[in-house]
């Protein structure tokens, strides 16, 4: 199949369902409607997303939204969801980056400000020894007590190299690591339309009308 052009948004691309109405209480079998089915799933080939050459590293900036994203990269907003389905992203609302007030407004509501400044956790430094070996790796979460011992040159030393984080600065670190996305590259992006649109097809079965429709049975019609 050859893409039939750009959608404007993700709920275009879905397939149809022709639903039971809930309406009324008639036992009619044409009481039904058609409906988005939004439980369709896509799995997206490999070939392409798992390549890195397809795909531009991008930080997202201050409050920027996915439909900015897209207008900038692929000239068309309505293309919003492909930044996000091709981050994996489903619950927007958790796992795209607040902006500044929205940030804001969420410690506000989930913290005091004493609490803000509290230490949350721990994390390891660098250590290697003089010849360079590494003897502890950066980032790993430990108790505020932790050290390391080990043998350089002979000489037993027993470093505590490690550095707390507040609240505030988990938080951050947190919704920041939600700004570093992979943009697919607009050379890729009518391939990735085009899979994404052969997926959506549904494939013949008793339920199937057309290759953009199913009906589902009406409960209410089957005897018990």
């Amino acid at each position: 199949m050859t893409y039939s052009g750009s959608p404007n948004s993700y709920f275009r691309q879905l397939p149809d369902l022709d639903y039971p109405s809930l309406k009324n209480d008639r036992t009619s079998a044409y009481d039904y409607q058609v409906v988005k089915n939004i439980f369709k799933r896509a799995v997206l080939r490999d070939d392409v997303f798992d390549s890195v050459v397809a795909f531009t590293k991008y930080s997202v900036k201050g409050d920027e939204r996915p439909d900015q994203i897209a207008y900038d990269f692929y000239n068309d907003s309505g293309l919003d969801w492909v930044v996000l389905t091709t981050n994996n992203i489903i619950h927007i609302r958790d796992e795209w980056p607040m902006g500044n007030q929205d940030f804001l407004t969420y410690l506000n509501a989930k913290y005091t400000a004493e609490q803000l400044t509290n230490i949350h956790h721990y994390e390891t430094k660098l250590i290697r020894d003089s010849s360079g070996t590494l003897i502890q790796s950066e980032g790993l979460t430990v108790p505020s007590d932790h050290s390391i011992t080990f043998l350089d040159n002979n000489v037993l030393r027993t470093e505590s190299s490690i550095t707390s984080f507040s609240f505030l600065e988990h938080e951050t670190n947190l919704n920041d690591a939600k700004r570093n996305i992979n943009i697919l590259k607009q050379e890729y992006l009518n391939l990735f339309l085009e899979d994404f649109e052969n997926i959506m097809e549904y494939k013949p079965s008793k339920q199937f009308v057309t290759d953009s429709l199913k009906k589902t049975e009406n409960p209410r019609l089957i005897s018990p």
